[in-house]
């Protein structure tokens, strides 16, 4: 079942006013220059101008990830006085004061050009397309021009979702010429769409009729609307409906799908935009691509909100929460052998179904809102025997249990269980370390494992002395790398000497939480094609640290969400749920060893500090396996604790260079991370509405 999106209320917003250095106030151009401090996720500033009469007005002020403010502003007559207002989640200061400095005309003009000529030069085309940023724009209307690459800038303000669709849902009049050349231009007109609206479950006769007032805006392609019902109602709704749709039984679905080349499916009730089955269409061109499915909003009282921007295809997210919905495209013949194998049932049940037989590389997923829904509570719970029937149908051995408004999978584990070798590098800070052996050795409830702390030159006599006590013990064996920190090395190093099958990278500064934290994460490993599976983890106020990681937003590898409280679900509930993803920390995740060693393990020569778990997680994914979150392994992590922080000029150095490796290693990931959906914010993952459109239309 589709859900909300959560807007966190536990956000908790300080606000600042600060003074601006100034001389006398006068109409015209002014620029604002300053630094801020700050180390949050989210930040707005914005200049405030006051007239005579107390008339106020507000200028968004974008920051740089770096907290540079340099901004030009056009101050209207009659202003008075002028200060900065900055909200955050998180403290903000400000290096030095804050100043205001009138400039010319020409000297406006050449600091807007260098702006947007540098996000020219810098920019990917299809970006700058969505944007509309163009040459041509920039030396003739620099202003406007400039006005779109600051919506750009790391902290400037999230629009609001009826802004959004202003900005990124334009479909000029030369869209629709496009659109009709590239239809005619490929013969996509031959593609005939089967339209059909499940009413078996007794669907309002208004609510069908919605959707078929919708079906009538659609833009160019023809289509042959159909009504799914019972055989008790046939008669009366083809009596109601009068010939605007053919009313079909579901014993007769068999004889559509031998006809049909594609059928759309569409909840009664559901208004579809008016080039949902063009852009459909369009995606029907791939021969491979067998299912489709878009983005969708909620309609309430003629106002379209929630918006639900979804990742690409997610195996786990969708076993949880039937996060695709029930509106979407499969192509016929897959349709078919879903019902002669399993029947049909429910749209939950035929996602789940036609995915598994098609493949995750069958699977599309257009990035754009095709259809508004009405809003109803989940019935996700009425799923359970669905999907322990699909689970069973695949061979999977599992419970389903209801999670709160979604589902929970767990699945059974093998007897024997498969050892598992915990790596965990170190050097000194023994009291993280104390508490992290003692914890993972007093609470884990696995019957089959083995610690291996790895020693990097520790000097604390309190250190040795305890690694000492350690080795003692039967359970643990402590190895000694005598080499400067590298943290892939040292893992390497560790896991040459494993015996475990499952191998368990662990960091020094982590607490295990819940006590069957490997049963939950090394179950899911175990299934087939998954080859990474990441932990939950807190920081030591409680508030979620990482929930997974996503490429791209934030610059180039980041934790999905940012800071977030104990209680707050995230976006689509996506912080709590299990889920696929492009990579997990290494904070905590585990591996198969044969996998590992067969990609050869971290990327001790490129990566020899940060990225080498995301850059593995990518590997793996590039050979072909899965790397899955799931929230229900929990611990704390104190984060980078041992290392410390990147602000010697050596470190700053060395990560400027492993942040080039990713980007020339993994540049397409990080310009479309497919877990991450790109109307999002792309400043930082933090699951807000996108500043500028990334998306084009297809035609």
């Amino acid at each position: 079942m589709i859900f909300p999106s959560h807007a966190s209320d536990s956000e908790r917003w300080q606000h600042l006013k600060v003074g601006v250095s100034q001389g006398a106030l006068r109409p015209g151009w002014v620029l604002i220059r300053g630094l801020l401090e700050y180390r949050g996720s989210s930040l707005e500033a914005n200049l405030i101008a006051e007239d005579q009469q107390g008339k106020r007005k507000h200028f968004a002020l974008p920051v740089t990830l770096k907290g540079t403010l340099l901004e030009l502003v056009y101050l209207p007559k009659g202003v008075q006085r002028v200060w900065i207002e900055l909200s955050s989640n998180e403290p903000v200061s400000c290096t030095g004061p804050i100043a205001l400095e009138p400039v010319s005309l020409l000297t406006c003009r050449i600091l807007m050009w260098r702006r947007t000529f540098s996000a020219l030069l810098n920019t990917p085309l299809r970006q700058r397309r969505a944007q509309g940023l163009t040459w041509a724009l920039t030396l003739f209307n620099p202003r406007k021009a400039y006005g779109l690459v600051g919506k750009a800038r790391h902290f400037a303000a999230s629009p609001s979702y009826s802004d959004w669709i202003a900005l990124c849902e334009q479909h000029t009049t030369a869209d629709r010429r496009r659109l009709k050349r590239a239809i005619t231009g490929k013969a996509l007109r031959q593609c005939v769409f089967d339209v059909v609206i499940d009413a078996r479950e007794g669907a309002p006769l208004a609510a069908i009729s919605r959707s078929l007032v919708s079906l009538g805006r659609q833009l160019e392609i023809p289509f042959r609307p159909w009504v799914l019902t019972t055989e008790r109602h046939h008669a009366e709704l083809e009596e109601k409906l009068r010939g605007r749709a053919t009313v079909l039984d579901a014993e007769a679905l068999p004889g559509l799908l031998d006809s049909s080349k594609w059928v759309f499916m569409l909840a009664p009730g559901t208004e579809l935009a008016p080039w949902t089955l063009a852009w459909m269409t369009i995606e029907t061109r791939t021969a491979e691509t067998k299912l489709i499915y878009s983005d969708h909003d909620y309609l309430m009282a003629g106002k379209r909100i929630h918006p639900q921007f979804k990742p690409d295809w997610s195996e786990e997210l969708a076993l949880a929460s039937g996060y695709v919905g029930e509106t979407f495209a499969v192509r016929a013949d897959l349709f078919r052998r879903v019902l002669l194998q399993a029947g049909f049932d429910s749209t939950f049940q035929l996602i789940l179904d036609a995915a598994t037989l098609a493949g995750p590389s069958a699977i599309c997923h257009i990035p754009a809102v095709l259809c508004h829904q009405r809003y109803r509570p989940s019935a996700m719970a009425a799923n359970i025997q669905v999907l322990e029937k699909h689970l069973r149908q695949r061979g999977v051995e599992a419970e389903v249990e209801p999670s709160g408004t979604h589902l929970r999978v767990r699945y059974r584990l093998p007897e024997p269980r498969p050892k598992v070798s915990i790596v965990v590098p170190t050097r000194d800070a023994l009291r993280y370390l104390k508490t992290c052996v003692e914890s993972v050795l007093s609470k884990t409830t696995w019957p089959d494992f083995e610690l291996l702390v790895v020693d990097n030159q520790s000097r604390d006599s309190g250190a040795l002395a305890y690694l000492e006590r350690l080795d003692r013990d039967a359970r643990v064996r402590v190895l000694r790398y005598d080499q400067p920190f590298n943290f892939s090395a040292i893992n390497n190093y560790a896991v040459q000497q494993a015996k475990g099958e499952v191998l368990c990278l662990l960091n020094n500064d982590t607490e295990v939480i819940s006590p069957d934290w490997l049963e939950e994460m090394v179950s899911r490993l175990l299934q087939p094609g998954v080859g990474v599976v990441g932990a939950r983890l807190y920081f030591s106020n409680g508030r979620v640290q990482h929930a997974g990681d996503v490429l791209g937003p934030g610059g180039c590898a980041a934790h999905l969400h940012g800071v977030l409280e104990a209680d707050d679900p995230g976006y689509m509930h996506r912080a709590v749920l299990p889920q696929d993803l492009s990579a997990v920390t290494a904070a905590c995740l585990v591996t198969r060893r044969t996998l590992y060693q067969r990609l050869g393990g971290l990327d001790a020569a490129n990566l020899p500090v940060a990225f080498n778990d995301v850059d593995y997680c990518l590997r793996v994914r590039e050979a072909g396996w899965r790397v899955v979150y799931t929230p229900y392994a929990e611990l704390y992590h104190h984060e980078s604790v041992s290392r410390g922080r990147d602000d010697e000029p050596e470190k700053q150095a060395r990560a400027k260079r492993e942040a080039e490796y990713m980007r020339r290693c993994w540049g397409h990931v990080i310009e479309r991370d497919p877990f991450y959906n790109p109307n999002l914010n792309y400043s930082q993952p933090d699951f807000k509405l996108g500043k500028v459109p990334r998306v084009t239309w297809p035609w």
